[in-house]
């Protein structure tokens, strides 16, 4: 056959070849019935970024703004809501909150983390009192043990003592002692559908009792417990979807 011929062929399957181009694995976030998503990490770590979001649960219920160093980072973040990962490329980091609408915004938290290139972290904005707030961030390590779910815990309800937590007629904690502005570290725990109970560390009297959650294979689930003279909480759920297609 003429030698043009098997040029187009070799031609055809390179290009077939590139759309099948496989990206490592992005994340899927779901919160208060919204879903958005990031890219993998491997991705970020060829770029030499990392991985940042916020979460609001300071400022006395009202929007901030996050600045990292002196560049606006997210602006308007209500509370009880978790932003989209964005990806940064600074190592040594310097987180500044804000108050948001006001043309005098003053920093009401910071804080200076060292972030690691492809890593995924989550800053809590948490309140101390009515004139105090902190900013937290904590590392996400989204990927449960095969065939499992994991689960963590922020302990961000000013007032409130130590925390454990355990599922509904369970007869061990699933965490114990979680103090105010910690976090719990991640659990795997097998996939079901699950009612978890809040006491005081060592106390019997439930304190809170969180919705029924359908914890699936392979989600990583963030509680966080909030109030004061009464608990509450809400939760976002990450997942690691599949290989992306790229043309």
């Amino acid at each position: 056959m003429p030698r043009a011929y098997f040029l187009l062929v070799a031609l055809s399957a390179a290009a077939l070849a590139g759309c099948d181009k496989k990206d490592e694995d992005v994340v899927q976030t779901t919160s208060t019935g919204e879903t958005n998503m990031s890219a993998s990490s491997d991705s970020a770590t060829a770029r030499g970024n990392s991985f940042v979001r916020v979460v609001n649960v300071g400022n006395g219920g009202k929007d901030v703004s996050i600045r990292l160093g002196d560049s606006a980072l997210f602006n308007d973040v209500k509370t009880a809501s978790v932003t989209d990962y964005v990806e940064v490329g600074a190592n040594m980091a310097r987180f500044t909150a804000r108050t948001s609408g006001a043309m005098d915004s003053t920093v009401i938290a910071e804080n200076q983390e060292v972030l690691m290139n492809g890593n995924r972290y989550t800053v809590f904005l948490i309140s101390e009192d009515l004139s105090r707030n902190t900013l937290r961030v904590v590392k996400d390590d989204i990927m449960p043990d095969s065939g499992m779910a994991r689960l963590r815990v922020i302990h961000a309800a000013p007032g409130a003592p130590e925390l454990d937590i355990r599922a509904e007629n369970g007869t061990e904690s699933l965490f114990t002692d979680v103090s105010f502005k910690s976090e719990a570290g991640y659990k795997d725990v097998m996939p079901a559908s699950l009612q978890l109970e809040v006491r005081a560390r060592g106390e019997s009297k439930v304190l809170l009792r969180l919705p029924r959650m359908d914890l699936k294979q392979g989600t990583a689930t963030t509680i966080v417990i909030t109030g004061a003279a009464k608990l509450s909480a809400f939760q976002f759920t990450d997942a690691a979807m599949g290989p992306v297609a790229k043309m």
